[in-house]
């Protein structure tokens, strides 16, 4: 459902959420912590910036951080940025001529559609880190064997 993109960049705003306000970070870092590879990172992290949803500062002691609080960060506003937004059906998906309003299937999907924006736009960046669950939606490397490590909130790791 979701693009490339989006997954990655959904994964770098949340990261940051998790650092005390103001702290910045640097890419490298953000990309380890989030298991996204580091050229493509810096791309998502440009594309964050310009959109206002995060801050840049070079130099020593540089880094990202959140431009605002990730209370005030919706997932659909990530998701825009990444041109991954639900996109809503308006005409006939099929160009049959003659049908002016949409048919009975495709009125159904764009009403799931309409959900899934409903839910992005109504939750936000805060939420998921916040979310009352024992396994944190965040993964780092662990560098001895490769593979993911889902991080719990009690501070167990599994692998997975």
């Amino acid at each position: 459902m979701l693009n490339q993109s989006a997954e990655y960049a959904l994964r770098a705003v949340l990261h940051l959420s998790t650092l005390p306000q103001g702290e910045t970070t640097a890419a490298s870092d953000i990309a380890q912590h989030t298991r996204v590879p580091l050229h493509y990172l810096q791309k998502i992290l440009r594309l964050l910036t310009r959109a206002g949803l995060l801050t840049a500062r070079r130099g020593t002691g540089g880094g990202f951080t959140l431009a605002i609080p990730g209370e005030q960060i919706s997932i659909l506003q990530v998701l825009e940025v990444c041109d991954a937004s639900p996109q809503r059906i308006e005409s006939c998906p099929l160009g049959i001529e003659g049908h002016t309003q949409l048919c009975p299937l495709h009125h159904l999907i764009d009403q799931q559609i309409a959900n899934s924006e409903r839910v992005f736009a109504n939750t936000t960046i805060a939420d998921l880190r916040n979310a009352s669950t024992d396994l944190l939606p965040l993964c780092s490397s662990k560098k001895d064997s490769g593979r993911g490590v889902c991080i719990h909130r009690d501070s167990k790791i599994s692998e997975n």
